[in-house]
């Protein structure tokens, strides 16, 4: 019986760097679709890719000792992306599954036609000598340059890095966590206070407020005023609302409603800011389409 011997070390960091390159694809493609994902489930995603390219690897440093099965295209082509899809986004809802899978496959269409067509002018015209990992870092800096490009997915998530910035805010025992974006035009101040002004989307705080609070700032954004509305509010919820005449594009003398909170708290670069004065007003509508972000922050917050 003939031996086969079978150095793995090739193989093995091959792997690896492949399981690098998937995880990166679907980071990619969960951004594109605007699909949060847990770290874990990208790299358990990335790491059935790799497994599958050592499993190939073995095959062909073997000299076929593997069934011809690993080498179907249903596998290839089928199989292993849709379980790497699987693992990282479901369970979700199909028309969101079936847009995961078309930019999936998209994007690895593509980038395997961009390094085909490349290796195709390098032997006719260059011949240069290309090193497995400089082609590893070339396939990996390309999942970003389409990402950017199609997408604007580098500058966005750079973007977040600069102006997103957690908060917290607590009033009578409630403390409630959103995600807050930087809106360096927001001008917005407490007229009698002059305190600065946090925007937040109003279906994110509905359930800790009275319902005349509720009742109030509905009224208020369909139009009514004070007059036309029963201002029956706890002695507390009436020494904490204020009303917050504005301008903006579109909405000339608009008014929102809002509230003091006991206190706020930001986090920037993870240190932790208490802001002991501020107010909270409400918006009805979604800040982030994405839903990226709940609230707008003003930067005077930030400075004080």
């Amino acid at each position: 019986m003939q031996t086969i011997k079978i150095y793995l070390d090739l193989p093995f960091f091959s792997s690896l760097l492949g399981w690098i390159l998937d995880g990166s694809l679907l980071w990619m493609v969960s951004q594109i679709s605007s699909y949060t994902v847990k770290m874990r489930r990208l790299i358990l995603g990335g790491a059935v890719g790799g497994a599958f390219q050592f499993i190939l690897l073995l095959n062909q440093a073997s000299n076929g000792f593997l069934d011809n099965w690993i080498l179907s295209p249903f596998i290839f082509l089928i199989g292993i992306p849709l379980m790497m899809i699987g693992i990282t986004f479901l369970p979700t809802r199909l028309p969101k599954i079936l847009r995961v899978a078309g930019y999936f496959y998209g994007l690895s269409f593509l980038l395997s036609g961009i390094q085909w067509g490349l290796d195709t002018l390098n032997e006719r015209f260059f011949h240069l000598g290309i090193s497995f990992i400089w082609r590893f870092c070339f396939q990996l800096c390309l999942i970003f340059v389409l990402g950017e490009l199609g997408w604007g997915v580098v500058h966005r998530k750079f973007w977040e890095q600069l102006c997103f910035y957690p908060i917290q805010i607590e009033f009578e025992g409630c403390q409630l966590q959103l995600n807050a974006l930087l809106d360096t035009g927001n001008r917005l101040h407490d007229p009698l206070t002059k305190l600065p002004v946090v925007i937040i989307e109003l279906s994110q705080i509905k359930s800790h407020l009275p319902k005349e609070v509720v009742g109030l700032t509905e009224s208020f954004n369909e139009g009514g005023m004070a007059a036309d509305y029963d201002w029956n509010l706890s002695d507390d919820w009436a020494q904490r609302v204020r009303v917050l005449p504005y301008n903006s594009l579109g909405n000339i003398q608009g008014v929102l409603l809002g509230f003091r909170p006991d206190r706020m708290k930001v986090w920037c670069k993870e240190k932790e800011t208490v802001i002991p004065e501020v107010i909270v007003a409400f918006y009805n509508r979604p800040l982030s389409q994405e839903g990226t972000f709940q609230a707008l922050i003003p930067p005077t917050v930030l400075t004080n």
